[in-house]
């Protein structure tokens, strides 16, 4: 665990990313969907046993658009292997991911993942890294998505060469436009729960990180996940 003085952003800026590819099938668009709830409460949703099921004689499972958070995971087969950066991944904490959709996805597809570093920034005793992955359709060339995987790396700070704080983003700041909350109270409340097992299941779409599964990896990062499943 060190990512100190010794590591150079430069290096990390320059690193270039290899390609990877990733096929999907419909079982793994039924089986991401009961992972984060699709039907859990009913089996026979009208709204979401589509995505489950070829509901009503369709011809293809439907694919939920956060689908497409599973690509930037199989884009990373070494996790966040950035040159010099050395981190525990018990510390690793996953802080944002930003998502745009460029196309409806296919229920079975061939992937083809283009990996980019879009941030990294010193926080002193701590790193935040931003990766972006470009998925194609491997076929057609066709841009499926693109996913921005923000992670926070406690202990992986302090490598700063000035008395500023370094820090480096690749994308235009005002990418996306700022949300106002607003004070009055909401038109609606929805309250749902995650079943105490739903973290086993979804993590069998690829998300194998042992926070949510294994109760001592969990007890030394301090945070006990495998109630969540994101």
């Amino acid at each position: 665990m060190a990512g100190t003085s010794d590591f150079d952003p430069a290096l990390a800026i320059s690193h270039n990313f290899q390609d990877t590819t990733y096929s999907y099938t419909e079982r793994d668009v039924a089986l991401y969907a009961l992972g984060i709830g699709a039907c859990a409460s009913n089996a026979v949703d009208e709204d979401e046993l589509k995505y489950v099921y070829h509901e009503n004689g369709q011809q293809f499972i439907k694919v939920l658009p956060t689908f497409a958070a599973l690509l930037s995971l199989e884009s990373l087969p070494s996790g966040f292997d950035i040159p010099g950066l050395q981190y525990d991944p018990r510390l690793l904490l996953h802080g944002q991911q930003y998502i745009e959709l460029c196309k409806p996805f296919p229920s079975s597809c061939h992937i083809q993942n283009k990996v980019s570093l879009a941030g990294l920034h010193d926080k002193g005793k701590a790193a935040i890294l931003e990766i972006e992955t470009k998925s194609y359709e491997k076929e057609s060339g066709d841009l499926l998505c693109m996913n921005r995987t923000t992670v926070y790396l406690r202990g992986a700070g302090g490598f700063s060469k000035t008395s500023k704080p370094f820090s480096y983003s690749n994308y235009p700041s005002n990418q996306t436009s700022a949300v106002k909350i607003p004070e009055s109270k909401p038109f609606a409340v929805f309250e749902d729960r995650t079943h105490p097992s739903q973290a086993l299941l979804y993590r069998l779409s690829g998300d194998y990180n042992p926070l949510h599964s294994d109760p001592l990896f969990a007890k030394v990062a301090g945070q006990y996940c495998m109630g969540c499943a994101h």
